[in-house]
Formats: structure tokens, sequence, C-alpha cells
């Protein structure tokens, strides 16, 4: 069956990003601040981004960068990320946003398959034009006139990579329409958890990944909000930055709820003005956020969605589902949760994998028709390669990614339900679990980060996790490491867990 959204259809304009969200501008709100670095201290009012965007975009056109232009950009996130964004965009050119930790070998990959025509970042390039990011002030206070154009809302706005379902990486084609639209998804949610605009808003993940780019900064920015950043995440910035800067919003990833639930030097005071932290980019264990929430005082909610949909396809509402739910469509989103194999909808209250439908999701992958075809179904239906199920009151649980189940004798394992039963024990800090084969079958591989001077064996755990499982779902094997991989939004890295060779002892 088809599960609408429950929320009132919302009307998609007719227009662009940097028309939607800078284009008009009341005096009150250009002398607004807009972003302030919280590792420098450096703020930007929405009138200077604007101003600074549209001198940008100028300077982009005297270089021949305009529609039909891909422009890669490879710089943390700052001011100078945001007035290159909208620069990229006013000048009706398409966004390539990668991230600032990747090696020279992985950016010159990613640019050749954009079609690159023009390099902004840190890295030193040879096989394309380039703007250091260092240049980007002087081209956007040298006050250049922005190109005249119409931009056509159906014209790519961004081209962000992603692995999708299956497979390397490809390239994400993202209309004006699409990041409009979600844009105003996301609003219309933060509206409902009782964020209203002109709020503080912590903004620490990467904008260079799909969810920093349109749910931390697009989308605050265009409720007026106040948002502070970092180039990448801190510990101590990150707490210092809520306790002096009065943070009444802010956006997290696992890892850091995991840190803000159980690390000893946390102090609740330092999070008084805090409301709401939205947890997404990887799934998170409901204790864990009530653990959040008991320390802080504040709310604590999860969020769902993937590159190919702008990102945001659901959202919870606090209070209207438990902490383990994503939540109910986004509205203008319908789900359907399918078969695996057959894409026949499985009956109500059973797993199966989540297809969406929408006008965030994407046009389609960028040169690559196979692909294409494979993830965008008929009927216009996005595989997500999610694992959910839908309950009776109409939230969502995402049970792990379809690739990711562990099959095991024939049972499905969810490596993110074992993770998320591991994190319960006192004396773990982190934990990954992926398929491991041994003596012929795939089996439930922990690896584990200990809590410092905790004594817990492997065949203790083992035993611990098996009196809380059903029996096809115990822990196999454990690994004691010093860190879970995971990438800079916090997902675990499975596949260097995967690569880590069994002890000389599995082998006996």
């Amino acid at each position: 069956m088809i599960y609408s959204s429950p929320y009132p259809s919302l009307t998609i304009p007719e227009t662009d990003i940097f028309s939607l969200v800078l284009g008009e501008l009341t005096a009150k709100d250009a002398a607004r601040t807009a972003i302030t670095e919280l590792s420098t201290g450096d703020s930007v009012t929405y009138g200077e981004l604007k101003a600074m965007a549209e001198s940008f975009a100028g300077g982009l056109a005297e270089r021949g960068i305009g529609p039909g232009s891909m422009v890669t950009l490879q710089v943390p996130n700052s001011i100078n990320f945001a007035i290159a964004l909208f620069g990229i965009l006013r000048a009706g050119a398409t966004l390539n946003p990668i991230g600032a930790l990747l090696n020279q070998a992985d950016v010159e990959h990613i640019s050749e398959a954009a079609g690159t025509d023009l390099f902004i970042g840190l890295t030193d390039v040879e096989n394309f034009p380039q703007l250091f990011s260092m240049e980007i002030p002087a081209l956007a206070n040298r006050n250049t006139p922005a190109p005249d154009l119409q931009i056509d809302p159906d014209s790519i706005a961004a081209l962000p990579f992603s692995s999708g379902t299956t497979g390397l990486p490809k390239g994400v084609q993202l209309t004006h329409r699409n990041l409009v639209a979600n844009i105003l998804q996301i609003d219309y949610m933060l509206g409902l958890n009782e964020i209203e605009r002109y709020t503080n808003t912590l903004s620490p993940l990467p904008f260079s990944h799909i969810y920093g780019l349109t749910v931390l900064l697009l989308a605050p920015l265009m409720q007026r909000h106040h948002i502070f950043t970092l180039p990448k995440f801190d510990m101590e910035l990150f707490v210092a930055g809520h306790a002096k800067h009065g943070i009444q919003l802010t956006f997290i990833a696992p890892p850091m709820a995991i840190a803000l639930a159980k690390h000893p030097s946390i102090e609740p005071a330092w999070f008084g003005a805090s409301e709401l932290m939205i947890s997404s980019a990887a799934p998170i264990d409901a204790p864990i956020m009530r653990a959040v929430e008991k320390r802080l005082g504040n709310k604590v909610i999860q969020g769902w969605g993937m590159t190919e949909a702008s990102p945001l396809l659901a959202v919870n509402v606090h209070g209207k589902g438990d902490h383990a739910a994503v939540g109910r469509p986004a509205p203008n989103t319908e789900l359907r949760l399918v078969d695996i194999v057959t894409l026949e909808d499985v009956e109500c209250g059973q797993p199966g994998e989540v297809l969406a439908r929408g006008p965030q999701i994407m046009r389609g992958y960028l040169n690559n028709e196979e692909a294409t075809a494979e993830t965008l179904v008929e009927g216009g239906w996005l595989r997500t390669g999610d694992i959910a199920r839908i309950d009776d009151d109409g939230a969502m649980r995402i049970i792990d990614r379809a690739k990711e189940v562990i099959k095991y004798k024939g049972y499905q394992v969810a490596p993110a339900e074992l993770e998320a039963l591991l994190l319960r024990h006192p004396d773990i800090l982190d934990a990954g679990v992926v398929g491991a084969e041994r003596d012929g079958l795939e089996i439930p591989r922990a690896f584990v980060v200990k809590r410092d001077g905790a004594a817990l064996t492997e065949d203790e755990l083992m035993d611990w996790v098996a009196e809380r499982v059903t029996p096809y779902k115990k822990v196999r094997a454990v690994d004691f490491i010093e860190a879970i991989p995971k990438n800079s939004t916090g997902k675990i890295l499975r596949r260097e867990l995967r690569e880590i060779p069994w002890p000389v002892t599995q082998h006996a």
C-alpha cells in the first residue's frame, strides 16, 4: 500500500534556490547575522552574504561560467563555502560539492566524472581551471555585477556523488525544483517541532554532504536562523558553542549523540538553551536518544533520507512517535514498503524495502542510464535500499540497509539492531557489526570500542548479547578495536571493518 504524508501538501514555487533563500530580503533580515564560524569568530549578515554571492557570480561569469557549467567545490564549512555556493547557483551553474578530506585521487576522479569546468578548493589540481578557496573573499568583494539571467527550476542545481543502493559513487542530478521542495519540506517539519524563525542553530556536519547542504545550511537560512558552524567536528568547540551562543537547535550524527550521552566531561548546564537536536545520516538507538534528553533536558528526534531525495524523506515529530521512529512521510511525499526481490508490497506491519516518491526525488544519475533504471522504477518510485517497518500509528522505523543485512542460515540479521544493543552495555563506547564469512557461513561479527579500564572479554560480551536476542541474531565473533571507522557524517564504514583480518586464533 501507499503511505501518504499526513501533512498538508505544500505549494512548490516556480523558482531557483538563490531566489528562494536570498532573493527577497527585508532591511531587517539583511542586517541579521546569517553565519558565524566558531573556529574564527568571523560572521556575515544576510545582506553581506547576498551581495558577496552576487559579486562572486559576476566573477564566475567573467570566467565563462554560467548555465551548463559544472563547478566542483571543495571547501570546509565556512562563510567562504556559503559565498561560493550561492555564487555558483546565482551564475546559473551546477554545484558539485565534495568533501574537504578526500584524497587527491578521489578529487580528480569525481571532478572528471562530473565534467568539471572549474575547480574551487584547497587541492592543487592540474586537469581543470582552478580558483583556490583563499581567493573567494577577493572575488566576492569586487562588487562585480551578477549576470542577468533567468534560471530554469528544472535545471540541475547540484551534483553530489552517492553510492546509492549499490555500486560505486554516482553523480546524483538534483534540480532547483528538487532542492526548493526539500527546503520547504524541512522548514515545515521544523515548525511542527516548535522551531521558529531566527533560531540559533549549530550546523557542525559537512555542507559538502547533501544532509549538510540542504538540512543544515539552506533550510535554516531560508528561516533566517543564525547558523554557527566549524570546518571539522571538534568536541571542545561544539560544547563551548552551545554554552557561549545559546544554541537552541543542533544537527547531529549518531557518534555525537553517543558522546553527549556517555562522555564524562559533558556538563548539562552548557546546554541550557538547547531545545531540539536532530540526528540523521545513520540509525541511532532510542535509549541513546533518551539518555541525551535525560542528561541535557532537551528533545532529540531522528530524520531520514538519502542523497537521491535531496535528502529528506521523513522526520519525527517529538511526542508523536517513539524515539526509534524516523516519523511519517514529509509533506508531498509518499512511501511504500516492498519485497526487496519482487518489489511487491509487503503486508502491513512487515518489514520491507522503502520506495519513495515526491518532488524532492532526483532526476537520475549523471551519464548512467542503467543505474538510473535500477533505482527509479515504474511509477516514479525511488528505491532507497533501506529496510523499514511502519507501525500501526503510521510512524516508520529504519531497520537497516538492504545490502548490509546479514544472512545467517537463511535468517536476516540487521547490523544496526545489534549495534544498538551493544551500545547499551555500560563498558562499550562504540560498536560496529558486519557480516563475515567463517566456515562457509555468514555470521554477525562485532567490532567494539571498550571504555577505558573495562575488563570485558569477547566471550562475556557474546554471552551478554545472547541473553537478549533471538538465537539466530547472536553475535558470533567479537574484536576489540581502538575506533570504529566512520565517514564525515557518522556513517559506519562497514567495508573497512570487513577488511580487518581474522585474528590468527580464528584460523586454528
